[in-house]
Formats: structure tokens, C-alpha cells, sequence
């Protein structure tokens, strides 16, 4: 009597395929091979996190209909040498997506005004994190300084009503400022160390954002040669925090999978600084 080879039940086998997927993204087209069930399965997995950064992405996004891409494409990544065009066709298959970086950067450190693509943002409903050069999606011109003809958009132009991560590229002028009291569902606010914000900026960010838990800067310089600086002498709100951040695509695709990222590592570092202060207080008592 022979006997059978072992069977798992679909619901497992499902389970096992999908983990190796999401564990090991670069083995989904070995997996899709396998078996019609499992390429069923697991062909998704390619579309949750896109990246437009070589043509094989457009290609992709030529492949599938509009309703696929809808429900399965929750991440996109889209750099700076893109073309408006593209920007519009790529945004408007893409409707679904949740986690959205868009740069602005063609040039090192000089960013294209895009106003135009905020009434295609606004129609992203599902967006809740945003990465981007603000000042120059909003109409901002040069590196991020005063720009006299700047006008700020108004809030019913801006995608910001439910947004809940937002991680500004570039800096930060005060023209810009008004923006904060934009947000009503914002929890995590990440600015860049392109110049370390000043005191009068983190307090505004503070002040105005009703619902903030993190406000971190990200640290992308190399600590051997620029050091950390003292959060303290910036500010001593517990919400803020400086964090490390040396590979910014490799972390942004690794939490657009839902693995650990700089939104994860500043929370820790805020739920330290809480449990911190909350000791210190329970030994004054």
C-alpha cells in the first residue's frame, strides 16, 4: 500500500505561500510558477508595493486592468525624473494607493513646483501617507527658500484631510507654515536634516497639529562625521525625537510592506521618552 503524499488544507497552504511571499519578496516569480492556485494567490503581491523607478514598473502597470491595480496597489514610489504625464497616468490606475513617496528632486537639491498634481492627489481617497517636497507640490519654487510669488493653497485644494503620516522632503520655509493647521488626522510628522529645523518650527509644528504623537527629523548623515544633535536643546516635548535614517528607499519599501521603518523606530523612541518622563515623576512624588 502506497501512501498518499501529504495534503494541507488550502486555507494553510494559502497562509504558508503568502508569509514566503511577504517575507521574501524577491521569491514571488519562483513562487507564481508553482501552481495556478498559488500564482492566484500570490500575484498580488508584486502590485503592493510599486516602485517606478526602472521600466519593468511601467510595464506592470500596462499588464494589469484599472481594477486590479485599484484594489491590489497600496504602495508607490515615484522619483523625480518622471514626467508630469506619467505622474497623471501612474496616479490615475493607482487610485487606491494608501502610502505614496513623490519626489521632486529631477536635479540634487532642486525641486520641480508641481502644483498641478493636487487636484489628482485629492482624488486618492484611501491616501493616508504622504512623502514628498510640500513646498514644491504646493507651488514652492528654488531649494525651499522664500519665494516671493508663492501663494498657499487652501485646505478644500489640499489631499491633507486624511492624511495620518506626512514626511516633508526638502526644507521648510515659513510661507509654508500655515500648512499645519491644515491637518486635522495627522499622528506622524517626519521632517529631513537638509537644515536642522529650528525651535521656532518644531513649536509650531506642536502647536498647531491637534492630534500629533511623533514628530521626528530624519538623520541621513553619516554620525562618524555629523553627530547626533541634543534633541534637548531643540526641544523637550517627549513627541519629539531624532532618528537615524541612512537608506531612505530601502526603508520606506521595507514599512510600504508593513515591516519595520523610521515611523516605528520614532515611536519607540517617543514611548521611551514617555516612559522616561513618567518615571521621573512618580520619583519627585
Amino acid at each position: 500500500m502506497h501512501s498518499a503524499d501529504p495534503v494541507l488544507p488550502a486555507e494553510l497552504e494559502r497562509s504558508v505561500f503568502e508569509f514566503s511571499a511577504w517575507q521574501n519578496p524577491e521569491t514571488i516569480f519562483t513562487l507564481i510558477l508553482v501552481a495556478k492556485r498559488v500564482c492566484i494567490w500570490i500575484e498580488p503581491e508584486l502590485y503592493h508595493m510599486v516602485a517606478f523607478r526602472k521600466p519593468r514598473s511601467f510595464l506592470m502597470l500596462q499588464s494589469k486592468p484599472a481594477e486590479f491595480l485599484r484594489r491590489h496597489v497600496r504602495g508607490v514610489a515615484i522619483p523625480g525624473n518622471i514626467s508630469h504625464v506619467d505622474i497623471e497616468r501612474i496616479l490615475s490606475k493607482c487610485t487606491g494607493v494608501y502610502d505614496l513617496t513623490l519626489s521632486m528632486e529631477p536635479h540634487w537639491n532642486y525641486a520641480m513646483p508641481r502644483p498641478k498634481l493636487l487636484p489628482r492627489l485629492c482624488t486618492l481617497t484611501n491616501l493616508q501617507r504622504l512623502s514628498t517636497n510640500l513646498f514644491a507640490l504646493c507651488g514652492g519654487r528654488g531649494h525651499g527658500g522664500f519665494d516671493a510669488q508663492f501663494r498657499m493653497p487652501s485646505s478644500e485644494e489640499l489631499p491633507f484631510a486624511s492624511l495620518t503620516h506626512l514626511d516633508i522632503f526638502g526644507l521648510v520655509p515659513n510661507q509654508l507654515w500655515p500648512v499645519f493647521g491644515m491637518l486635522p488626522q495627522l499622528t506622524h510628522l517626519s521632517l529631513n536634516d537638509t537644515a536642522l529645523p529650528g525651535p521656532e518650527l518644531i513649536n509650531a509644528v506642536l502647536g498647531a497639529c491637534p492630534v500629533l504623537k511623533v514628530l521626528v527629523v530624519l538623520w541621513t548623515r553619516d554620525v562618524r562625521i555629523s553627530p547626533l544633535p541634543d534633541e534637548s536643546k531643540i526641544n523637550t516635548d517627549p513627541r519629539f525625537c531624532i532618528v537615524r535614517c541612512l537608506y531612505y528607499d530601502f526603508d520606506w519599501e521595507c514599512g510600504a510592506r508593513g515591516g519595520p521603518d523610521v515611523w516605528r523606530r520614532a515611536e519607540e523612541a517617543v514611548t521611551k521618552k514617555i516612559r522616561a518622563r513618567r518615571k521621573g515623576s512618580d520619583v519627585l512624588e
